[in-house]
């Protein structure tokens, strides 16, 4: 189906121009000179009417020559002949007239016949020069068709070639766009990331920090109670076992705490942390986990001896307040 906007009047300047060129107007040579635009069924009426007004230019273009041209030569050639015609009925009446006249007429209507004949052959060269002529621009016209298709078919394919590269080009501009975006993207997710591991690392250090205060507390008053224990025998048994368990929860706490700073060293190392942060973190740790076990040995020791003089003393010394208890 044609496009919109095809008129007839677009069709016969197409039609004019490829006739001027010397180029036989066709369906498939109108459509080219319009761009490709059109369907072959609608060019094909409007050209069979543009040549059917126009059947000199079309007859023009057939034979490769310029309408022009071709019309000058027809109108030599109608002259010649309207003039021979006219002649040859002269001569014929001419000759009636010498039969009757006589034989000098006769002559001299033959030498005016030579004469005539003469000057056809001098047309007949000058139309054969003509005619050569004709060949010889056609030559012309048919080597310059020949060299403007080659030309235009290294324009398409340059065209066609600089398209392709702006497609390229346009492709790579969109990759790296998209590049773009996903390393900014990975950049903010990263630093997101990095900020939360800090807080939680942080957050991990103020608790283990506080576990580790309150383990200390625990120890004070774990060193408090066994002082109090030695100062008072009455409820020192009592005091003992409690210290006992007491110091056995703590010892839980211990190693519960170790378990913490264990998995927080592997999170830290899962995290990426700082090398030196965890580094002094490791240090810190390992450094009170020394303390803390040199202070749990010192403290189950003490609550060894403190069981060992409860023994050698308890058959000895009776714990104060058993007779108010009575």
């Amino acid at each position: 189906m044609a496009r919109a906007g095809i008129l007839y009047s677009q069709v016969a300047s197409a039609a004019a121009r490829l006739a001027a060129a010397g180029t036989n107007p066709t369906v498939d040579t109108v459509r080219a000179a319009l761009g490709d635009t059109g369907s072959k069924g609608t060019i094909a009426p409007m050209l069979k009417q543009w040549k059917a007004q126009h059947q000199g230019e079309a007859a023009a273009a057939g034979a490769g020559l310029p309408a022009d041209l071709l019309e000058a030569v027809k109108g030599v050639y109608q002259r010649l002949e309207a003039g021979a015609q006219a002649q040859v009925e002269q001569l014929r009446a001419a000759n009636d007239k010498v039969r009757q006249e006589g034989a000098q007429e006769l002559e001299a209507e033959r030498a005016t016949g030579r004469q005539l004949r003469a000057e056809r052959d001098v047309l007949s060269a000058e139309l054969a020069q003509v005619k050569a002529a004709f060949a010889h621009e056609r030559d012309e016209r048919q080597h310059g068709a020949v060299a403007i298709a080659a030309l235009r078919a290294e324009n398409d394919g340059l065209t066609q070639r600089l398209a392709d590269r702006a497609a390229e080009v346009r492709l790579l501009t969109d990759q790296l766009a998209q590049a773009r975006h996903q390393f900014d993207h990975f950049q903010e997710k990263t630093a997101e990331q990095r900020q939360s591991d800090r807080q939680g690392f942080e957050a991990r250090i103020g608790t283990l920090e506080h576990d580790a205060q309150r383990l200390r507390t625990h120890l004070q008053e774990h060193q408090q109670a066994v002082a109090v224990l030695r100062a008072e025998k009455q409820g020192l048994q009592h005091q003992v076992e409690r210290a006992t368990g007491e110091a056995k929860e703590r010892l839980g706490e211990v190693y519960t705490l170790r378990e913490q700073l264990v998995a927080a060293r592997e999170m830290a190392s899962r995290e990426h942390m700082d090398a030196a942060m965890t580094a002094e973190l490791r240090d810190k740790t390992e450094r009170e986990n020394v303390r803390l076990d040199t202070t749990n040995g010192a403290l189950l020791d003490e609550v060894a001896a403190l069981k060992a003089q409860l023994e050698a003393a308890s058959g000895a010394i009776k714990p104060p307040g058993a007779g108010k208890k009575k």
